[in-house]
């Protein structure tokens, strides 16, 4: 079991609200950066299964960025700055696959911190996130299989 800092009386002292904004901030970031990439892969697709998975991915994601900015504005007052998204530009559509499968691999470990240590009211808003980046990554892994395999 860990220790979730927002239990006690005082509430989280602000080093701890800044490392959870911090966390916030970069998966923000993150699923910015995947929803241009996925943008791109829809177009790198070869047939109509592979491009309606990548789209409902995408639009999963639309809706993580959504709410993870209504979250760290509510928590810090202001809306998120992010940097704009970059990417080096897979050649071929079986590398925009393993690099999203590393991407997010990453990704539900910064997930899995930030349940860890948000206030507890965000918490089950931030858990069906980590089942969802799971539930990509199993696509992931079945597109590219099925692409190897045609």
């Amino acid at each position: 079991m860990y220790h979730n800092m927002y239990d006690g009386y005082g509430g989280p002292s602000s080093n701890q609200m800044e490392a959870v904004l911090r966390l916030l901030r970069q998966v923000i970031g993150r699923e910015s950066q995947d929803e241009v990439l996925l943008d791109y892969v829809i177009g790198m697709s070869r047939d109509e299964t592979s491009e309606r998975l990548i789209y409902g991915m995408r639009t999963e994601e639309r809706t993580q960025y959504d709410t993870l900015k209504q979250i760290y504005e509510q928590l810090s007052g202001r809306a998120v700055q992010i940097e704009t998204p970059d990417f080096s530009i897979p050649d071929t559509f079986s590398d925009a696959m393993g690099y999203m499968l590393e991407r997010k691999a990453r990704t539900v470990q910064l997930y899995t911190y930030l349940y860890m240590y948000v206030p507890n009211q965000y918490q089950p808003v931030i858990y069906p996130f980590i089942s969802e980046e799971h539930l990509h990554m199993h696509k992931l892994n079945y597109l590219l299989i099925r692409h190897i395999q045609n």
